[in-house]
């Protein structure tokens, strides 16, 4: 699914407390989050802020690894877990190393 298309919705591993069900977990739903899953997070980015709408695509590909880092530097939550999440995100798998698991190329080069 497209970035703006996407809620990533995550609990702090530190707020285990406050959240047991969730903490340390992420997931990326689509919009409209219909069944309420990103609801049983503590937070949220991406397609639930209205201002990622208004950036440049550049600016929200910043966005989306500047939330990549506040998850696992801040937040505490496991970088592969985080990862497997935001495989679901075209323009996150489009702009990894494409050597990583779950990488792909958004233009796929020719075969020769």
């Amino acid at each position: 699914m497209k970035q703006i298309e996407a809620i990533i919705a995550w609990t702090p591993a530190r707020w285990a407390e406050l959240k047991p069900e969730t903490a340390g977990q992420v997931v990326v739903v689509p919009v409209p989050d219909e069944a309420g899953t990103s609801k049983r997070y503590m937070m949220r980015a991406g397609a639930s802020s209205s201002a990622l709408a208004a950036l440049s695509d550049e600016a929200r590909i910043a966005r989306l690894f500047i939330d990549f880092q506040t998850l696992v530097v801040r937040d505490g939550l496991d970088p592969q877990t985080v990862h497997q999440a935001f495989l679901a995100i075209d323009e996150y798998r489009f702009r990894i190393a494409p050597d990583t698991e779950g990488a792909e190329f958004e233009d796929p080069p020719e075969e020769d």
